[in-house]
């Protein structure tokens, strides 16, 4: 029975612990406890270690004074005359002379009718020890101190005392200015931390708020910048970072549904208008044009949506699936088979050598495929394809690449004997959905995703493109970060 009350008792003792642990604290909070546990702390031990000093410097003094009252007695001693011995006050010691059989021949008036103050006799050295009852005044101990000496030729003891009544009194005075100190020192203590930690928060109190209000359809806001460079400055200049790189990403994204919607719309707008056009004249009709109209554009769909699915991994990476060692020559050989047996245009291959590299293979075989498809839409006659270790080969016309050079690469170049891409157009052509004037023909032309792939693609390998300028054509540029000699499986 009592032990089911004992546990009925303690039950919401248990609950209320656990809600009080539960219970959210601001870091101001904790950190001024902290500030006040850390003080309160440091003032006990500088307390003990200033209660220990006080007590044993107080304690020295004592034992000195004993000391220097009974070497006075002793020096007195050596012209055979026994000093006559006056009553102790509170800063004189009291004293005693005992021959060597234990005979007290003198001593102050408080020790008189007592026997030899310390039970061991001093022969060669000083004896000492603390005496806890002597019948002075009221009752506190004090050290007693034994010399050797001489009087008239006998060896004589002397014996002097020195009251700790002083010890005692210095260390509760010390003792109660602690306890008056210390708590205003905590009080100060946890004020200032309280008030220095609420302006160093300050803040961040104003960039959470600042935050708070952000929405998607505010990305331009930021959060206010403290002057300095301190961890709270820095926060806010990342935060500020941050929200720069997620108002382009959501720029991006609503130019990329509003590309994509119109250019899905168009194929899907042409097909309508021609069905509801034979649909309405079935007889004037020629069924297999329209079939293969609408064959061609939905041809057009499945393409754009096939590249819009691509921008849309390389985007996001490849989620957990790893990269791997990929064999760029390999890969080109089989793009350029399908090349070839299309006729079109004529493939030189000469400047191509075995290179291995990390990263996705289907993304880089889309890399692959898109700029030999450009390169064979815009071709007169003729595509130039090299592969090489990059700087094992001169005069390759590397074009600008930023000064970006990192460790061993390899370098894909793609040449066609086209027009050429207009220096106003070299960065253009790389975004989505821009197609120059001339391959804006839906039968002829790409949806202009192809080298945003591309972009995409490489620029998440870690590497570059870009477009050279050569004396005629297009010359594309592929930089990929290569695997080391070393490292081959």
């Amino acid at each position: 029975m009592a032990g089911r009350i004992a546990d009925g008792a303690s039950r919401p003792q248990g609950r209320l612990g656990r809600l009080l642990r539960r219970r959210p604290s601001g870091i101001r909070v904790r950190l001024t406890l902290l500030a006040v546990l850390v003080v309160g702390a440091g003032l006990v031990l500088a307390s003990v270690v200033v209660l220990a000093l006080v007590r044993n410097d107080l304690s020295g003094n004592a034992r000195s004074a004993a000391t220097e009252r009974a070497q006075d007695a002793a020096s007195e001693l050596t012209s055979g005359v026994v000093p006559a011995l006056p009553s102790a006050d509170e800063d004189r010691p009291v004293l005693q002379i005992v021959d060597e059989h234990g005979t007290v021949l003198a001593a102050s008036p408080e020790l008189r009718g007592r026997g030899p103050l310390l039970p061991q006799r001093p022969t060669d050295h000083a004896v000492g020890s603390r005496l806890r009852r002597l019948p002075i005044g009221d009752g506190a101990p004090y050290w007693a101190v034994g010399l050797p000496a001489h009087l008239a030729g006998r060896p004589v003891a002397v014996y002097a005392a020195a009251s700790l009544e002083p010890v005692g009194e210095g260390v509760d005075a010390a003792l109660s200015a602690l306890l008056v100190v210390s708590p205003v020192i905590l009080i100060v203590a946890g004020g200032t931390t309280w008030l220095l930690v609420g302006r160093a928060l300050r803040p961040v109190e104003a960039m959470r708020r600042q935050v708070a209000e952000i929405t998607s359809s505010e990305l331009d806001l930021r959060v206010p910048e403290p002057p300095g460079t301190d961890e709270i400055g820095r926060l806010a200049r990342t935060m500020n970072a941050m929200l720069e790189r997620l108002q382009q990403a959501g720029e991006r994204q609503r130019r990329f549904v509003s590309d994509a919607s119109h250019e899905l719309r168009s194929p899907l707008a042409a097909m309508r208008t021609r069905t509801e056009v034979g649909l309405a004249h079935p007889a004037a009709t020629d069924w297999p044009v329209l079939a293969r109209d609408v064959h061609r554009e939905v041809g057009r769909l499945d393409q754009l949506v096939e590249e819009l699915l691509a921008l849309s991994r390389a985007g996001a990476g490849n989620g957990s699936a790893p990269a791997s060692s990929v064999d760029l020559d390999e890969l080109l050989l089989t793009e350029v088979e399908a090349i070839r047996a299309r006729g079109r245009v004529n493939v030189d291959l000469s400047g191509l050598s075995p290179v291995r590299v990390q990263g996705h293979p289907q993304q880089l075989r889309a890399v692959v495929r898109n700029l030999l498809d450009n390169a064979e839409r815009h071709a007169r006659t003729r595509i130039a394809v090299r592969l090489f270790p990059f700087g094992e080969e001169n005069g390759c016309g590397h074009g600008n690449t930023g000064g970006v050079e990192v460790g061993p690469a390899a370098e894909l170049v793609v040449a066609d004997d086209g027009p050429g891409v207009a220096a106003a157009h070299r960065e253009q052509v790389f975004d989505r959905f821009f197609r120059v004037q001339s391959a804006r023909d839906r039968n002829s032309g790409g949806v202009g995703l192809g080298l945003a792939i591309v972009r995409d693609v490489v620029t998440a390998h870690g590497g570059r493109v870009w477009i050279a300028d050569p004396p005629g054509g297009a010359e594309f540029h592929v930089r990929l970060p290569m695997i080391r000699p070393g490292s081959l499986p």
